[in-house]
């Protein structure tokens, strides 16, 4: 149904079902017209009546309204433990395959895989703070460049301490 269609529907609706308004003053309440219709005051009816008990309705004290913190939902809140918690159930399923964990499953890559995800975690948490107009304290920007660094230093650091990354020592 297109516009046109909708505007007669609802022209056809009032003039179906609206009711007869008189702007005669002439008539009291109860008394009708030549036409046998009933003159109602204005302030008669189901419509005024419903407005007139709202509007002396008491109206009850404001609650007021609780403060959250970034978010409502657990994650929300703890951004830093769930990215912690996720990468180190990464780095355990990891362990287990022989590319990542080697031949022995060295369970070392959870631990290594829970420093990853508690530094995206917090990026994540300084990123919420920075957008919601809130200061991002000194320790977590110092969180976060040394994370960087660690996630760029510490696999060189590995692969030569393990004798050499790719070629032979």
């Amino acid at each position: 149904m297109g516009r046109n269609g909708v505007i007669g529907l609802v022209a056809w609706v009032l003039v179906a079902c609206g009711a007869s308004a008189f702007a005669q003053d002439t008539l009291v309440d109860g008394a009708s017209d030549a036409r046998g219709a009933l003159a109602q005051g204005v302030d008669r009816g189901l419509l005024p009546g419903a407005a007139r008990f709202d509007r002396d309705r008491p109206v009850p004290p404001a609650m007021p309204v609780p403060q959250t913190t970034s978010s409502s939902s657990w994650i929300g809140r703890h951004p830093v433990l769930f990215g912690t918690a996720v990468g180190a159930g990464t780095g355990l399923i990891l362990s287990q395959t022989d590319a990542v964990g080697g031949l022995n499953h060295d369970p070392r890559v959870a631990l290594a895989g829970a420093g990853i995800g508690a530094w995206t975690g917090l990026v994540v948490s300084s990123v919420q703070k920075a957008r919601a107009g809130k200061k991002v304290s000194t320790g977590s920007k110092v969180g976060i460049v040394a994370g960087a660094i660690a996630i760029v230093v510490l696999p060189v650091l590995a692969c030569y301490g393990a004798g050499g990354c790719g070629g032979t020592s």
